[in-house]
């Protein structure tokens, strides 16, 4: 059976935008050790319902189709997953002053095409709001959520304000909304922490030995 019970805190959800969530769901990206948070399609339904834009009903429809159709499953799964490292590549370069992947451009593109096919307005009390009305929950249907966030933040005003934590051992990616646009980490508790203390250990193992001085 296809479950979608992660461990508790397994997702963050404090990015600023649906697709940098998405890109975090990997953690420690620089570095060979990557904390994988998505390693079933259970997994993705679970980050996709915690996310909202997934209702119970839509998750739990879903679980029984991949309970039904497990190869099916595997191919959305890895096309999430294949999709969102496109978006962490495209994002990153972009935070780097480096030119847009063309791979990973082109993968984003295709997961947008079929998202937009599908895509429609909905009328929501007295506003209208972007949703896929007509169309049967689909395997498939969290990369039409990311891809659509990602090619919004990407053509959009706020693409300047996107970052990727200096933490060495890190990679996470987050929208800056400090009043100076200087925001440098994730999370000053664990990356910024982090690296005061490495600057402060650096500065002790480099300043003079201590003791008198002798003629």
């Amino acid at each position: 059976m296809v479950r979608s019970t992660p461990s508790p805190d397994a997702f963050g959800f404090n990015s600023g935008s649906l697709c940098l969530d998405f890109a975090n769901t990997v953690r420690a990206r620089p570095i060979s050790d990557r904390i994988e948070a998505i390693h079933s399609y259970g997994d993705l339904l679970s980050w996709a319902r915690e996310a909202t834009i997934l209702t119970p009903g839509e998750t739990a429809a879903l679980a029984e189709d991949a309970e039904r159709r497990p190869r099916l499953a595997a191919q959305a799964l890895a096309q999430a997953l294949a999709v969102r490292e496109a978006i962490y590549a495209l994002f990153s370069s972009h935070c780097a002053g480096l030119p847009a992947p063309p791979a990973d451009l082109q993968t984003l593109n295709r997961a947008i095409g079929v998202a937009m096919a599908k895509s429609g307005l909905t009328l929501v009390g007295e506003r209208f709001e972007w949703a896929w009305p007509g169309a049967h929950p689909s395997l498939d249907r969290v990369s039409w959520w990311v891809a659509r966030s990602a090619a919004e933040l990407l053509t959009s005003e706020n693409l300047t304000s996107v970052r990727e934590c200096a933490g060495y051992d890190c990679g996470r990616l987050f929208m800056d909304t400090t009043k100076n646009r200087s925001r440098r980490w994730c999370d000053m508790s664990t990356c910024g922490n982090r690296a005061k203390g490495r600057r402060h250990y650096e500065r002790r193992r480099s300043g003079p030995a201590a003791g008198p001085s002798r003629v």
